[in-house]
């Protein structure tokens, strides 16, 4: 297939760009959802998934990328595939670079990008692979690496230069070699051309991807097309030759006027229709237009595909784009959010080895997942089913965050917008936490959206359960940056406590974690005393003041279901010993996030030093799920007795 990252402006890369539809999302559901065909025991891999869809007659969609030239515009690729993953596509793919680059370790190469979106993204990623210019040895060493990565699926291509280097000349020889090598360790799909290719008749394309799926091909994606008719006699002329695998419609919405222009220049054998031209021509300096008509056109041509019954699913070429891709799907009805599908409370991996081995997190990175993941990549064993010693074996160091899959490029601006050109006192931040959760905008008059504990943005939906309870912490300087409320038989498929197969039980205990100051700490340990039901674990910055009710080495489950046919599942745990870890990247993240928005050493980093300093977090479980109250009784009473004339006020309203 053509680069189709030709298409695309080279400025665009490093460039933010936000779907407008995703810029006010405070009341959507805001985790990744994980489909629960693809856990555990219930695996399937990704050909038997497309299978069950073509059974069953479930239309589905996938998304491809290239990788971006430089470090910011990876970082900039890996979160917008992160968001475009809520709509639920059933795989996306990351394209290659003929040569051995693709597969280096830079932060800009295929396997980088494909194995940052696996691990720590949970998509599921095929992987182009172009033999052009690679011996069998290099291959080899190649697809031994993506193995290692978690990755199982690849597109076998041949690639366009044919260079005298290569072991293969044919695409349909890299397919047989593979089959041979690694039998069925990996998915095999292969490209076709309902137009035919650029360098062969359509006649004998044809034969050629006859001889791909012979080889041991599991599914087609075609080339981009734009003509129904075309491909419908693409289709019946693949039935003729008994090429009986799947087959994906690829089609590219065409997003401004320049793409249509390199286009028309490649020599890729694919016909754009003369009235999509004609309009696209009217509105060449319109960016904004041209994305409506490409969107309208491709919703227009996939709606005849499923009309005709000609493909189960489409393969869209997004051109690292965000906003034209997720109308086409909302529109059509295949951009999902049932966070009931997930199989755990928490994000999983798509990484195939982990995925089937671990069932148990720890609470404390519920809002950071991809720092959890990030942390215990170098893990051998995850612990399963209870959380057992939790010293061994060692989470990775605090530097691990700056990876360039976790440090996405920030820009300043935006984030002392929310949190404050400048900070004179604590009441400045009380305002931020106050204002995240209320969903008003701060005194500044922007909205918060996010803060540094938290991968995502906005509030989870779980959260407006408790939300007046929580403002009413945050008013008292009590700043939370985790918690759950109490569930006590929640339906399996609820839409907000939901995880696990079909006909379960959900089961929570209320928890809730925060930082107070150094006076409050100590009255919440005086008071903590009364209340036998609450677990607490609490520790200063430096960690040489730590108190907890836990018994040694063993962790309290958090988090449990109960589903036909199984064991109990519990998948959330709180444990003395790691929280003694996460407590050193809470505190860290004040300064990481927040502190280096201030240059040098001014007094808004001072302001916000001081306060860090004195500073404890403490997290606090109700062991009574069923009446779930103690919490809130203690909160009450602790209330009433902090030195912070801010109780009246609450209580009014104001």
């Amino acid at each position: 297939m053509p680069c189709l990252g030709n298409l695309v402006d080279e400025e665009f890369e490093g460039r933010w760009e936000i779907d407008s539809d995703a810029s006010d999302m405070r009341f959507e559901l805001c985790e990744s959802p994980t489909n629960f065909e693809y856990c555990h025991n219930d695996s399937k891999n990704l050909i038997e998934k497309i299978k069950s869809k073509v059974r069953n007659g479930t239309k589905f969609y996938s998304l491809e990328f290239f990788p971006p030239r430089t470090k910011d515009g990876a970082a900039n690729l890996v979160s917008r595939m992160d968001r475009m993953n809520k709509g639920m596509p059933l795989f996306m793919d990351v394209t290659w670079h003929a040569g051995k680059s693709s597969a280096s370790s830079s932060t800009c190469s295929s396997m980088t990008i494909a194995s940052t979106a696996v691990n720590f993204c949970g998509i599921e990623i095929l992987l182009h692979v172009t033999s052009d210019g690679l011996t069998k040895s290099d291959l080899r060493e190649i697809l031994d690496d993506a193995y290692s990565h978690g990755i199982r699926n690849i597109l076998a291509l041949s690639g366009d230069n044919n260079s005298e280097d290569s072991d293969f000349r044919y695409a349909s020889e890299f397919v047989a070699w593979m089959k041979t090598e690694f039998n069925d360790e990996f998915v095999i799909a292969v490209a076709g051309y309902p137009e035919g290719h650029p360098e062969s008749t359509y006649e004998d394309s044809l034969v050629h991807l006859k001889e791909k799926v012979d080889a041991g091909a599991d599914f087609v994606i075609t080339q981009l097309m734009f003509d129904c008719d075309k491909y419908e006699r693409f289709v019946e002329d693949c039935a003729k030759c008994n090429i009986n695998v799947p087959i994906l419609a690829g089609v590219l919405p065409i997003q401004n006027y320049d793409s249509l222009r390199k286009l028309k220049k490649l020599a890729c054998n694919v016909e754009v229709p003369k009235e999509l031209v004609e309009m696209i021509e009217e509105k060449k300096d319109d960016d904004e237009a041209i994305r409506e008509i490409g969107v309208k056109f491709t919703v227009e041509l996939i709606e005849q595909l499923f009309e005709r019954n000609l493909t189960a699913g489409v393969h869209i070429y997004t051109l690292n784009r965000e906003i034209g891709p997720n109308k086409i799907v909302k529109e059509l009805g295949l951009f999902s959010k049932d966070k009931s599908r997930r199989f755990f409370p928490w994000q999983t991996t798509a990484n195939n080895g982990r995925l089937v081995s671990e069932d148990v997190r720890p609470v404390y990175w519920a809002q950071r997942p991809k720092s959890y993941m990030t942390r215990t990549k170098t893990w051998d064993e995850f612990p399963n089913g209870r959380w057992g010693n939790s010293s061994n074996p060692a989470f990775g160091d605090l530097d691990d965050y700056h990876l360039f899959y976790m440090s996405k490029p920030i820009n300043p601006t935006k984030y002392l917008e929310m949190w404050g050109y400048e900070l004179k006192s604590i009441d400045d931040i009380r305002d931020v936490f106050v204002s995240f959760l209320e969903g008003t905008p701060n005194k500044q008059g922007y909205r918060v959206t996010s803060l540094p504990w938290a991968d995502e943005q906005n509030l989870q939906p779980e959260t407006f359960v408790i939300r007046d309870e929580i403002l009413k912490l945050n008013h008292n300087y009590l700043f939370t940056i985790n918690s759950q409320p109490p569930v006590n038989c929640a339906k399996s498929n609820d839409q907000t406590f939901g995880w696990g197969p079909k006909n379960g039980y959900i089961y929570q205990k209320a928890y809730i974690e925060f930082f107070a100051r150094s006076k409050d700490a100590k009255l919440i340990i005086d008071k903590l005393s009364k209340y036998p039901l609450l677990s607490y674990t609490l520790s200063n910055k430096a960690g040489t003041d730590c108190y907890t009710n836990y018994k040694k080495n063993s962790p309290i489950a958090l988090t449990w279901g109960v589903f036909p046919g199984r064991e109990i599942i519990q998948p959330t745990i709180a444990d003395y010993k790691t929280f003694l870890i996460w407590k050193d990247e809470a505190f860290a993240l004040w300064m990481e996030k927040w502190g280096k928005l201030y240059e040098g050493s001014g007094e808004s980093k001072k302001v916000l030093e001081d306060i860090v300093d004195d500073l404890y977090l403490i997290c606090l479980v109700d062991n009574d799920f069923v009446a779930g109250t103690s919490l809130w009784e203690f909160f009450d009473e602790v209330i009433k007795e902090l030195d912070n004339d801010v109780e009246n006020v609450w209580e009014n309203g104001s």
